[in-house]
C-alpha cells in the first residue's frame, strides 16, 4: 500500500514539473539506460558463451547467438582443465589470490590508516614534506619504478617469498592514505580533546573514538581494493610467480585455452567463477558504504 502511494506522489510531482524539466529528466533517463545496456552486455556474452559446447561456439557463424545446448557442466570442467604449467589447478590459484587478497588489505589499509591519520592530525617538523612525498607518488607511472622495484624486493629476498612480501604493501603512502587523509581532515578535533580530558591515549583516540567515524570510508577502500587485488595478475607474475593467483591464470590460460576444442568454454565460464567473489563483495558492503555516507555526534 505504501509503495502505490510513493508511486502516485511520484507521478503526481512528475506531472506537476514543467515540458523542459520533463524532457530534460527523460533525456537523463534514456542516456543512463543506454549506459546500463552498454555495461550489461560483455557480461551477459561471456555468461552466454560459457554455456555454450565446443561444437556451438567453434563453428558458430556468430559467437553473440544465444546457446541452445547450456552446458552447466562446463563449469565442472574448470576445476579439471583450468591449470597453470600444467600442475597448478584452478583451487591452488583460488587460495592464492585469497590469502595475497586479504593479507594485502589488512596491512595496507592499517598502514595507510597510520599515515594518514599522523599527517592529518599532528602537527611535526616535515609534514609538509611527507604529504608532498605522498602526492608525488600517485604521479609516478609503475613503468618508470617497475626495474627498480624488482630489484630492491630481489635484494631483499622478497622474490616468491610469500611470508615477507607483505612489506612491499605497508608503505601507507597510496592512493588509500590519500582517501583516509581527506577523511580524517574532516573530523572535528572536538571529540580527541573530548577523550583526551578523559584520560584517553593516542590509540585509544585512533581506535576507540575516530575509527567508527571513518568505517564507511573504510569500507569504500576494502571493497574497491578488493577488486582491484583480486584482478592483480602483475605481482604474481612479477613478485610471486611460483604463488599464481586466479588472475595470473586468467592470464596465461586465455592464449592456452586456443590448443583445445572446449577450451574457450572453459575460460569464459573461469572468468565467471572469478568474478564472483568481487560481485559479492559489493553486494555485500553496499548497503553499509550507502547508509554510513555521513557520521556525525558532535552536540551543542
Amino acid at each position: 500500500m505504501e509503495k502505490k502511494k510513493t508511486r502516485f506522489h511520484a507521478l503526481e510531482k512528475f506531472n506537476n514539473l514543467s515540458l523542459g524539466v520533463k524532457v530534460t529528466l527523460i533525456a537523463f533517463f534514456l542516456f543512463f539506460l543506454f549506459e546500463a545496456i552498454v555495461q550489461t552486455y560483455p557480461f551477459l556474452w561471456v555468461i552466454n558463451n560459457s554455456l555454450k559446447s565446443a561444437e556451438e561456439f567453434n563453428y558458430a557463424s556468430n559467437t553473440s547467438s544465444i546457446t541452445t545446448t547450456w552446458e552447466f557442466s562446463n563449469y565442472l570442467k574448470v576445476f579439471s582443465q583450468f591449470k597453470v604449467n600444467g600442475t597448478v589447478q584452478y583451487m591452488e590459484m583460488f587460495w592464492n589470490s585469497t590469502w595475497q587478497t586479504f593479507v594485502y588489505l589488512f596491512v595496507n589499509l592499517m598502514s595507510s590508516m597510520f599515515v594518514a591519520y599522523a599527517l592529518a592530525k599532528f602537527r611535526f617538523p616535515g609534514r609538509a614534506l611527507f604529504y608532498g612525498i605522498m602526492i608525488f607518488t600517485q604521479t609516478i607511472p609503475i613503468v618508470g619504478t617497475g626495474a627498480a622495484a624488482y630489484k630492491l624486493r630481489y635484494s631483499m629476498g622478497l622474490i616468491n617469498n610469500p611470508w615477507a612480501i607483505w612489506i612491499c604493501w605497508a608503505a601507507g603512502f597510496d592512493y588509500s592514505a590519500f582517501i583516509m587523509y581527506g577523511t580524517f581532515q574532516g573530523i572535528s578535533n572536538s571529540y580527541s580533546e573530548s577523550a583526551e580530558l578523559d584520560g584517553a591515549n593516542e590509540f585509544q583516540i585512533l581506535f576507540k573514538i575516530i575509527f567508527p567515524q571513518i568505517i564507511p570510508c573504510i569500507m569504500a577502500l576494502l571493497v574497491t581494493n578488493f577488486v582491484g587485488k583480486w584482478n592483480d595478475y602483475a605481482t604474481s607474475q612479477i613478485n610471486l610467480n611460483e604463488y599464481p593467483t586466479l588472475a595470473y591464470g586468467m592470464y596465461l590460460f586465455q592464449t592456452a585455452s586456443a590448443w583445445s576444442d572446449d577450451g574457450k568454454v572453459v575460460y569464459y565460464a573461469s572468468l565467471i567463477m572469478t568474478a564472483i567473489p568481487g560481485v559479492l563483495m559489493y553486494a555485500c558492503f553496499q548497503g553499509l558504504i550507502i547508509n554510513n555516507l555521513s557520521v556525525g555526534g558532535l552536540k551543542g
